[in-house]
C-alpha cells in the first residue's frame, strides 16, 4: 500500500500513541481522520498534525454508540471519498480477574464497551472498504503498561478478533493486523527510565504499523513491539 495517497481513519487519536501515529503518517503524506471522544485531545492532536499536512481533519465521536459511528463514518467519507486505512486503538477497561469484586458485572461491561466501539469500528471500516471495492487495511492497537492477568486477557481478545477479521476479510482483500506491546516494568514512581521506555515503545509502536501498511504479505498476525 502507498501510504501517500491513503486515507487513514485513526481511533483515539488524541492519546499519545494515537497522536504519534498521526503526526508519523502525516509527515508521509498520508490523509489523515482523527477520531476521539475527548475535545480537548482531538483538537491538541489536530493542531499538531496541521503544522505537517494540510489533509487532516478531525472528527469528534458524540457517544459510543452504533448510531454515532454510523454518522461519524459518513462525514468521514463526505469529506475523504473513501477509506483505506483503520488503525484501531484500544482504551477500554482491562478484563477482570476470576475473583476480582463485581468480576462478572465489570467483565459484562468491559465487553459491552469492546462490542460498542472497538468492534463497531473495525465492522463499519470492514463494510466501506468492501462497498468501495478498496484493497484496504485494518490495524488493531493497544497500549498496555502493566503485566498482570487482566491486561492479557484484554490481549487475547484483540489477538483473537485481529484473527478472525483476517480470515474474514480475505476474500474482500482486506488484509487485518495488530501490534501489541510487551509489558513494560511496572513502575509506579513513573522515572525518568521509564518514560524513555515508553517513547521508545511508542516508537516501535509506530514503525510496527507502518511495517504492516507497507507489507502486502502481512495478514492475519500481530507484532510484539518491545523497548530496546
Amino acid at each position: 500500500m502507498n501510504i501517500d495517497s491513503s486515507v487513514i481513519v485513526i481511533t483515539a487519536a488524541g492519546s499519545q500513541i494515537g497522536t504519534a501515529l498521526a503526526l508519523h503518517f502525516a509527515s508521509m503524506g498520508a490523509q489523515i481522520a482523527l477520531v476521539d471522544v475527548n475535545q480537548a485531545n482531538l483538537q491538541r492532536a489536530y493542531q499538531a498534525c496541521l503544522t505537517i499536512h494540510p489533509h487532516v481533519r478531525s472528527f469528534l465521536l458524540h457517544a459510543e454508540n452504533e448510531q454515532a459511528l454510523d454518522d461519524l463514518f459518513t462525514d468521514v467519507i463526505t469529506h475523504f471519498g473513501s477509506i483505506d486505512v483503520l488503525i484501531n486503538n484500544w482504551f477500554g477497561e482491562d478484563f477482570p480477574t476470576l475473583f476480582s469484586p463485581s468480576s462478572v458485572e465489570q467483565f459484562c461491561h468491559s465487553m459491552h464497551q469492546l462490542g460498542v466501539t472497538f468492534f463497531s469500528f473495525g465492522r463499519q471500516a470492514a463494510s466501506l472498504m468492501r462497498a468501495h471495492n478498496h484493497q484496504g487495511v485494518i490495524i488493531n492497537m493497544a497500549m498496555e503498561t502493566q503485566q498482570n492477568s487482566s491486561s492479557e486477557s484484554t490481549k487475547a481478545m484483540i489477538v483473537g478478533l485481529t484473527h478472525s477479521w483476517a480470515q474474514e476479510l480475505a476474500e474482500f482483500n482486506i488484509r487485518v493486523g495488530g501490534v501489541m506491546p510487551m509489558c513494560l516494568r511496572h513502575n509506579t514512581d513513573y522515572s525518568l527510565s521509564q518514560n524513555r521506555e515508553r517513547q521508545q515503545l511508542q516508537y516501535e509502536m509506530v514503525r510496527s504499523a507502518e511495517y504492516i501498511l507497507t507489507n502486502e504479505s502481512f495478514n492475519g498476525r500481530m507484532i510484539e513491539a518491545n523497548y530496546h
